[in-house]
């Protein structure tokens, strides 16, 4: 259910590859635009990663030792049945109602409730919620000097309004929530849909990808764990199909890419000016110092979190895998 259902069917099938195709799209005749800006980070070699991955992992079957003990032929109609009896809707993922559609107390997802033992706290929505209110200033911050405050009024942007006009169209759970939500998000875009549509998928692609999508290290790494690595007569492991996972995994399926923590460039914030002629031309993109500090004011913030709240302190063998320092920016494993 986290691996193959969440991790892959949800993040990389239903929304990376599609929120970094359109956007990639959308903007590239505006590639300096303040919205692509934002967004940059955030769509870092997501088809890359799908393509790749997906031929690796169907076509030869590295699924059936990294992603559910079933073979590839019931894995894709686990797949397929969740596209069809349960599919995905945007606003139901935001994380400040994420918690009321599946009948859990808001009580739960507090901070005394995750740091005292004796009481059920949901730390993992709890971390997830925190870490999708920084999303919200993030955007405020950059993009509510730009563009119309609330919901009263549409976006007047040609290009925002084009990137969410396909954003809706190839996006099936953004589509079922401006039908369904439409408070939540609107059919024509304005600032308070564009912003929660955003916190969403930015802490889905970053902070929740690194909890389910590491959540099969242990099938990769050590196939004792794996049942389908398990030989018929029960005696040791069969070498090659660990040694095949392990190379695959190691060699190009974990792609480097940016970390929320990383000294961020410069091109994520300004605007590239170029001197000189052809062969010989010299460019430079300066930040621009008010969109730089916007970021780095929530990585701050979300170093604190790191250093002070214990359930984003422990990580690795005390919690969850995504530990503050090492959150990539985007889904590309």
């Amino acid at each position: 259910m986290t691996n193959l259902v969440l991790h892959v069917k949800d993040l990389h099938l239903e929304l990376a590859a599609a929120f970094q195709a359109v956007t990639v799209d959308a903007f590239a005749d505006n590639p300096e635009h303040p919205l692509r800006k934002v967004l940059d980070p955030f769509i870092s070699r997501s088809v890359q990663a799908t393509n790749d991955n997906f031929k690796l992992l169907f076509d030869y079957h590295a699924a059936e030792f990294s992603l559910a003990p079933l073979p590839v032929d019931e894995q894709l109609k686990l797949i397929d049945d969740f596209i069809r009896e349960q599919p995905l809707n945007l606003a139901e993922m935001d994380m400040e109602v994420f918690a009321q559609h599946r009948n859990m107390s808001a009580k739960y997802s507090t901070k005394e409730a995750v740091d005292d033992p004796s009481r059920w706290g949901w730390r993992w929505h709890y971390r997830s919620l925190q870490v999708q209110r920084l999303y919200d200033e993030l955007l405020d911050c950059r993009l509510g000097a730009r563009f119309n405050q609330g919901d009263a009024e549409a976006i007047d942007d040609e290009v925002v309004m084009q990137w969410w006009a396909d954003m809706v169209k190839h996006m099936p759970a953004l589509n079922r929530a401006t039908r369904l939500n439409p408070e939540w998000a609107s059919e024509k875009v304005t600032f308070g849909s564009l912003k929660r549509v955003l916190r969403v998928l930015l802490v889905w692609l970053s902070w929740i990808h690194e909890d389910v999508g590491h959540s099969a290290a242990s099938y990769v790494y050590n196939p004792v764990y794996t049942p389908m690595n398990i030989p018929l007569d029960g005696v040791g492991v069969p070498m090659r199909s660990y040694v095949f996972n392990v190379a695959a995994y190691r060699g190009f399926v974990f792609l480097e890419r940016a970390a929320l923590m990383d000294e961020p460039p410069n091109f994520w914030f300004g605007t590239e000016t170029c001197s000189g002629w052809w062969m010989f031309q010299s460019c430079t993109t300066p930040a621009d110092d008010k969109s730089k500090q916007c970021f780095t004011d929530f990585q701050s913030k979300l170093k604190a979190f790191g250093d002070d709240d214990k359930a984003f302190s422990e990580c690795d063998k005390t919690g969850f895998y995504s530990c503050v320092d090492r959150v990539e920016t985007a889904v590309s494993s």
